[in-house]
């Protein structure tokens, strides 16, 4: 009778994984992902540094672009797309300077920072705060000059 009993389970048994397959199998899916997320996470960062490096040297050109044909520097990143309010400067003007209608965030989502400094070193400051997005560290900081 017990034979009989046995062999009407196994006609109606259906293979499957075992509780122990499952948390085997999930552990090593854990196992992996803590090896690959990180190294994603790499990548990604570097995607963006890279993004922002080749915006902020387009953006150094239209600047460079802007001086040469107005004889000064933008007061802000805006002049490169719109006309100036300075009739003289105006006139000069031969922009849009850069294709976007507006000023482009940088791939943190943050606004790219320039200003204007004619007693320093450099004309002008340009950079985004990278990652951290509020300035600090500012070894985080990706400058024109610095590329």
């Amino acid at each position: 009778m017990d034979e009989t009993l046995h062999k009407q389970y196994a006609r109606y048994a259906k293979p499957g994984m075992t509780f122990i397959e499952i948390v085997i199998v999930l552990a090593i899916i854990a196992i992996m992902a803590t090896v690959v997320v990180p190294n994603l996470m790499t990548y990604v960062n570097s995607s963006k540094k890279s993004t922002a490096k080749s915006t902020l040297q387009a953006f150094q050109g239209a600047i460079n672009m802007f001086n040469v044909h107005t004889g000064r520097y933008p007061t802000s990143l805006n002049e490169l797309i719109k006309k100036p309010s300075d009739e003289r400067i105006a006139k000069k003007w031969e922009g849009p300077y850069i294709k976007q209608k507006e000023i482009p965030l940088d791939p943190w989502g943050e606004r790219y920072v320039y200003k204007v400094t004619p007693q320093a070193e450099n004309p002008y400051e340009l950079y985004s705060y990278g990652p951290d997005g509020r300035g600090a560290p500012k070894a985080e900081w990706i400058s024109v000059w610095d590329l």
